[in-house]
């Protein structure tokens, strides 16, 4: 069974979806976009950079743009959720305030059940026309994200503090995409064989050091794209080493050349299936 209430516009994407279908392997993938899960029921895992999360009812979880993660049901129960997309020009440059948040990657809140009611306003802007509806968009996610950003200043985000090698390489990673990465070289600096690297980084991630690479790459491409850098120029700024390899990725990923603005959209990252 899979049920899924949606809207969808150039700028957003809000689902309120209902599965009893188990899926024992993680989605991984990230998107341009800002993201918010709001768990009503289910018994679900999330891995987020390497993190694992695993939510209760009231549970909400913000996801900032391109932080990698996935999903993992654990078993048939119903997973009721609640999701929302969305990029920054849904508010105006005052108003960005309110993606502060966000910063850092991702965030947990548990018992927020009042937030319910928001996410329900969001729902009920399919039922206007166009011009309206718009404007009710608008004001419906700054008032979610406004009582995110007070629940934000009043509670401590949850989050799992563990540190460990994994983690220590994903953040090694991320700082130093523009630079060539390797398995070899990865373990040779982290002092581990090749295949020890390869198997605590896919228990924490659900992928490996080359689709992770690949994806974070990929995602500084796009976000370098979508504010007007040449095509060659924002895949050297994202760390490929030449564009030939890059243009041969990003259509695979996207289904499109760079020069294709489709690419751009709100949708998942990878639309091959391959990754």
């Amino acid at each position: 069974m899979y049920q899924e209430t949606s809207l969808k516009t150039d700028r957003m994407i809000y689902a309120n979806t209902r599965s009893d279908e188990a899926d024992m392997d993680y989605r991984m993938h990230c998107h341009n976009s800002y993201e918010i899960y709001y768990i009503i029921t289910g018994n679900v895992e999330y891995l987020l950079e390497g993190r694992d999360c695993r939510p209760r009812p009231g549970t909400l979880i913000i996801i900032a743009p391109d932080c990698f993660h996935g999903l993992k049901v654990l078993d048939g129960q119903v997973y009721h959720r609640i999701r929302l997309h969305f990029t920054k020009e849904v508010l105006d440059e005052r108003e960005r305030l309110l993606l502060e948040p966000f910063r850092g990657g991702w965030r947990r809140f548990d018992e927020q059940f009042g937030l319910e009611w928001y996410f329900r306003a969001v729902e009920q802007c399919r039922e206007y026309g166009k011009e309206l509806q718009d404007i009710a968009i608008r004001a419906s996610i700054t008032a979610l994200l406004s009582r995110i950003f007070a629940i934000s200043e009043k509670e401590p985000a949850r989050q799992n503090q563990a540190r460990n090698q994994a983690q220590d390489i994903i953040r090694y990673i991320n700082d130093h995409l523009v630079e060539p990465l390797t398995l070899e070289g990865l373990a040779r600096d982290f002092f581990v064989s090749k295949n020890h690297l390869t198997a605590i980084f896919k228990r924490a991630t659900g992928t490996t050091v080359a689709s992770y690479i690949l994806y974070k790459r990929m995602a500084a491409a796009r976000k370098e794209l979508s504010q007007g850098t040449p095509a060659a120029e924002a895949a050297a700024r994202a760390g490929f080493g030449d564009y030939s390899s890059f243009f041969r990725a990003y259509k695979k990923m996207f289904g499109y050349p760079p020069s294709d603005k489709r690419a751009l959209k709100l949708p998942d990252m990878d639309q091959s299936g391959a990754f």
